[in-house]
C-alpha cells in the first residue's frame, strides 16, 4: 500500500550526534539517536520505502524525503520551501519518477540547499537530486546507486516497466504518439540537466552494456527474472558509486561520504536497507560493461535445465 503525506510537521526534539566527523547539525533529524529519522524508521519496520513521505523537521528548518518520488512529493517540496526557511535536505528513497526528481533538483539547485543521504538515494534520487544539491554527505550505512532509466507503460489496464532502449520502439510500434512524445520530452530534458550540470554519462552507458550483454544471453533485460543469471551474470539492480566514481562523473561539493570498505560492511548494508545479495554492484566502469558478457559455462547451462525441468515437473503434478 502506497501512503502519500504531504506538508506534514513533525516538530521533533533535537537528539545526540551520529559517527563523529559527519557534517550533519547537532539537532538533525539525520542523527541516528533521532526518533523520527529514516535510520529509526528503517529499524522499526519500514526497510522497503512503500511510501512517500515529505516532512519539515521544525528545529533543524530540514525536509525530509521519504520513499517514492512522485508528483505529491515534488509539489510538496514547492510549497514547503516557498514557506519556511529550509536549509537543508535529508532523503531515503529507492527513486521515482523522473519529472518530479528533476523538479526537485531544480529547486535544491536554485536555493542552494545540502543533502543528506540517511539510507538510500538511488536511481532518480542519485541522478538528479544529488548532482543538484549544494553539499552532500552521505551517512554511515547509506548508498549511491544509478541503473537503467525504465518507462512505466499501462496498456488495457496491465502496468509494465519499460527499459529506456526499448520504450521509444515499443510506443512507435504500439501506435501510442501521447507517451512517446512524452517520453522524448523528458530525456531532453535531462539531458539539458546533465549538461547543465556538467555530468559525465559514461557509467549509465556502462550499465547500459551490462544489460545489452544480459539481452544477448537470455533474451532479456529484466533483471526481476532471477533465473536469467549464471556465473558472470548476476542480476544487478542498482551499481553502488563510491565518492571517486560520483566525482569522475562531474559532481560537485561532496563531503563526509561513507561507503563499505569490507565484504562484512557490504552485507551489513545490504540486510540493513532490505537488499538481496546481488542487488548493488561494487566496481568499475570496465566491470560493470563486461558483466554477463561471456555466455554461461557448461555447468550453468546443466544447472538451469535441470532447474527449468524440475519446475516444468513440478507445475505439471500441481495442474492435475
Amino acid at each position: 500500500m502506497k501512503i502519500t503525506i504531504c506538508a506534514l510537521l513533525l516538530s521533533l526534539a533535537s537528539a545526540s550526534a551520529c559517527a563523529a566527523g559527519y557534517a550533519v547539525p547537532s539537532d538533525s533529524v539525520a542523527q541516528r539517536a533521532h526518533p523520527r529519522s529514516p535510520y529509526h524508521m528503517r529499524e522499526n519496520g519500514n526497510r522497503h520505502l512503500n511510501i512517500s513521505l515529505t516532512g519539515i523537521e521544525q528545529e533543524s528548518m530540514e525536509l525530509v524525503l521519504i520513499g517514492t518520488i512522485d508528483v505529491n512529493m515534488a509539489q510538496a517540496v514547492k510549497e514547503l520551501i516557498g514557506r519556511f526557511p529550509i536549509r537543508a535536505v535529508v532523503v531515503d528513497s529507492y527513486g521515482g519518477n523522473i519529472d518530479s526528481a528533476m523538479d526537485i533538483a531544480a529547486i535544491l539547485r536554485a536555493k542552494k540547499l545540502d543533502l543528506i543521504v540517511d539510507g538510500r538515494c538511488l536511481s532518480a534520487c542519485a541522478n538528479y537530486l544529488f548532482p543538484a544539491a549544494a553539499r552532500k554527505t552521505v551517512l554511515p550505512g547509506s548508498v549511491v546507486g544509478i541503473h537503467n532509466i525504465r518507462a512505466i507503460y499501462q496498456d488495457k489496464g496491465a502496468v509494465t516497466l519499460v527499459p529506456a532502449t526499448d520504450a521509444a520502439r515499443l510506443f512507435q510500434s504500439r501506435g501510442d504518439m501521447n507517451s512517446l512524445e512524452q517520453f522524448e520530452r523528458t530525456q531532453r530534458r535531462e539531458q539539458a540537466f546533465y549538461r547543465d550540470m556538467g555530468i559525465r554519462q559514461d557509467n549509465y552507458q556502462a550499465y547500459l552494456r551490462y544489460l545489452a550483454n544480459r539481452k544477448a544471453n537470455f533474451g532479456t533485460e529484466t533483471i526481476a527474472r532471477k533465473e536469467g543469471t549464471h556465473d558472470g551474470c548476476p542480476p544487478v539492480e542498482m551499481w553502488a558509486l563510491d565518492r571517486a566514481q560520483l566525482e569522475a562523473m562531474g559532481v560537485q561539493g561532496i563531503g563526509e561520504f561513507w561507503f563499505p570498505a569490507t565484504d562484512v560492511e557490504k552485507q551489513e548494508l545490504a540486510f540493513d536497507l532490505a537488499f538481496s545479495p546481488s542487488f548493488l554492484y561494487y566496481g568499475s566502469a570496465t566491470g560493470m560493461a563486461q558483466l554477463c558478457s561471456a555466455p554461461p559455462g557448461a555447468w550453468s547451462r546443466l544447472a538451469r535445465r535441470f532447474k527449468e525441468a524440475y519446475a516444468g515437473l513440478r507445475g505439471h503434478g500441481q495442474a492435475r
